[in-house]
């Protein structure tokens, strides 16, 4: 096991910027990790992980930072009358006696509120507020959607995950590319088949990995190529029935697996089943840190 330190001050932004130029999303589709490592045999396939940093909070409301959208959410009087009508009928039964409103109405939801909760909870809602002003008076959400300084069509990215993985390889001359992650059923599917799809063929081809982070301030540091797979330890298997436990062990063998120290900034990174000490610039006793700078 080896531990490395982010000297947050002198991690690198230069790297070769190739490989994440020129890509395109893969819409095909994979129905097994073995279809995975027979079809991208050849096919120079690499992974590049992103561990997300949380913004700082004390940046979310700058436009350097994130692109803020307002929409319009509606009055409070409005929200009061269907909150009023569920805690009266229940999630389902209400479900069902506003489906029949729609029909009655012609699905016409403005008729529905006028006609139907309108003379059941109108007076009600006026009675408990003094400000009626207020109460009908618009209002507004904001939506903050931070930036990721990757190139197109990679610059989206679902921050509900706190890393992104992307599985790259060549076919037809062109570069394409699948998305990993935590944040959907989707994603973690994607995550387990091609995560052990790259490693069945890491065993016989070595597919390189490339580790960044994207910090709290939006910056994309590089920390290392690894000449063999490297992928996070999080979610493999998850959302993906078709091998058993002793498949994931046997397969986990050989690969460089790492995790870190939190979600909101990390400060190391810790390196389990490491198999070749020579993917470090120096090597190192089990369990010593050294520092990425």
């Amino acid at each position: 096991m080896v531990t490395i330190l982010l000297n947050h001050k002198t991690l690198k932004t230069e790297f070769d910027k190739s490989i994440l130029e020129n890509i395109s999303w893969f819409d095909g589709i994979f129905s097994d990790h073995q279809e995975v490592a027979k079809s991208l045999k050849n096919k120079n396939p690499y992974t590049i992980t992103v561990i997300l940093d949380n913004l700082k909070p004390e940046l979310r409301n700058r436009k350097e930072y994130v692109r803020k959208t307002k929409y319009e959410r509606s009055s409070q009087y409005r929200e009061l009358l269907f909150e009023m009508f569920f805690e009266e009928y229940g999630d389902n039964p209400g479900n069902e006696l506003f489906g029949q409103w729609l029909d009655k109405h012609q699905r016409d939801d403005e008729a529905v509120i006028k006609h139907e909760l309108e003379p059941r909870y109108r007076q009600k809602i006026l009675a408990r507020f003094k400000n009626h002003e207020r109460l009908f008076q618009k209002r507004f959400w904001t939506d903050r959607e931070r930036y990721y300084h990757l190139p197109e069509p990679l610059n989206s990215i679902d921050w509900r995950m706190p890393f992104d993985n992307l599985f790259i390889w060549t076919e037809n001359g062109q570069k394409i590319a699948r998305r990993g992650g935590s944040s959907s059923s989707g994603a973690r599917e994607t995550n387990s088949i091609f995560g052990f799809g790259l490693m069945d063929l890491n065993k016989i081809h070595p597919v390189p990995s490339y580790l960044f982070l994207y910090s709290d301030e939006n910056k994309l540091f590089f920390i290392r190529k690894f000449n063999r797979l490297c992928l996070p330890d999080y979610g493999l298997g998850e959302n993906y029935l078709q091998i058993t436990n002793k498949g994931i062990n046997r397969l986990k063998k050989g690969t460089l697996l790492f995790r870190w120290d939190s979600f909101d900034r990390v400060n190391s990174i810790e390196f389990i089943q490491l198999v070749q000490r020579s993917v470090f610039d120096r090597d190192k006793s089990q369990g010593k840190a050294e520092e990425a700078k």
